[in-house]
């Protein structure tokens, strides 16, 4: 689909739920993605040390899993990673796309951990060049590759991939059935689509129109878009995919966000010499972030999905 020639409406059955998405719906498909490869890009340009006083090592910008309430943020990010590579079960060879690969957290573990090949898509210049350090510094350089792009305007052989990854980032992302109509082209048989994001419930909780929601999902993080857990899973299976198996990790985000908060918090003063101002907005979106998943007026939710066959077997994970 050619994006000049399109408009960046909302699906028939998804009704914009925030300023954000209306503004979003009265754009052209073009003018929404520069819109994302700008605004949503801002975010991530910051240093990534100050991420590393805020994350864990592997900087996952996204919710860890937690055994206990107890645990620190590094146990429950090293669970987060086992448990995607076990879902996704990469073979040798086989080629892997991370959509928002961010800083390379799920990508270069995946590296590290199987022998597949990976590719990686990013609107920030600053954590591919990151990323792609960190790579050489793992020695899982020759098998990744990382890009400056807008998942709209990837350019992949259909039938080509054997896995999509988009984790924390497909929130970002307004144009969601054109994007699940791709994920349906990209993937080969028994291809498998893994999302671990963020989701507003059906039922509306919560003022979603409040300068609190604005905050969030414009001035601190560019765009963000949540779709209803159903909505998301129906332009999965219109693509052509079959849902496996869907995970809620609400409570798990809101525990990350806690750690987070803690590290904003310890490092005010290191954040604020490298960006003034950065050390703010971090503590008050994660704060408001924090109270909406303890009070579940936003979801978390990971989702796993494949075309055709599938190459894992469910009922025989020993998801640790």
């Amino acid at each position: 689909m050619n994006a000049q020639e399109t408009v960046a409406v909302p699906h028939p059955a998804i009704a914009p739920r925030t300023r954000a998405e209306r503004e979003a719906s009265a754009r052209s498909a073009a003018e929404q993605i520069a819109h994302e490869r700008v605004q949503v890009a801002a975010h991530y340009q910051h240093d990534p040390s100050i991420f590393s006083m805020v994350l864990d090592s592997r900087l996952a910008y996204a919710t860890g899993v937690f055994h206990d309430p107890s645990e620190d943020l590094e146990t429950a990010q090293r669970r987060k990673y086992a448990r995607i590579a076990e879902k996704l079960a990469i073979k040798p060879g086989e080629r892997v796309l991370d959509v928002g690969c961010g800083w390379g957290s799920n990508l270069l573990y995946l590296a590290q951990h199987t022998q597949g090949l990976f590719q990686g898509i990013t609107l920030s210049e600053k954590q591919r060049d990151e990323a792609l350090a960190r790579a050489r510094a793992w020695g899982v350089a020759d098998r990744v590759r990382i890009d400056v792009r807008h998942v709209e305007e990837l350019a992949v052989e259909p039938g080509s991939l054997d896995a999509i990854l988009f984790s924390g980032s497909i929130v970002h992302m307004h144009n969601r059935a054109e994007i699940h109509g791709m994920v349906g082209r990209l993937l080969r048989p028994g291809g498998r689509l893994l999302i671990s994001d963020c989701y507003f419930p059906v039922q509306q909780r919560g003022d979603r129109e409040s300068e609190a929601t604005q905050y969030i999902f414009v001035e601190a993080l560019g765009y963000c878009r949540l779709l209803g857990l159903s909505e998301e899973l129906a332009l999965i299976e219109e693509a052509g995919l079959d849902v496996l198996h869907v995970e809620d990790l609400t409570s798990h985000y809101a525990l990350t966000l806690e750690r987070w908060i803690d590290n904003v918090r310890r490092n005010r003063r290191r954040i604020e010499e490298i960006s003034p101002g950065f050390s703010r907005v971090l503590q008050a979106y994660m704060t408001v972030a924090r109270l909406s998943f303890a009070r579940r007026t936003a979801l978390e939710y990971m989702i796993l999905a494949t075309k055709g066959r599938p190459a894992v077997d469910v009922g025989r994970w020993a998801i640790p």
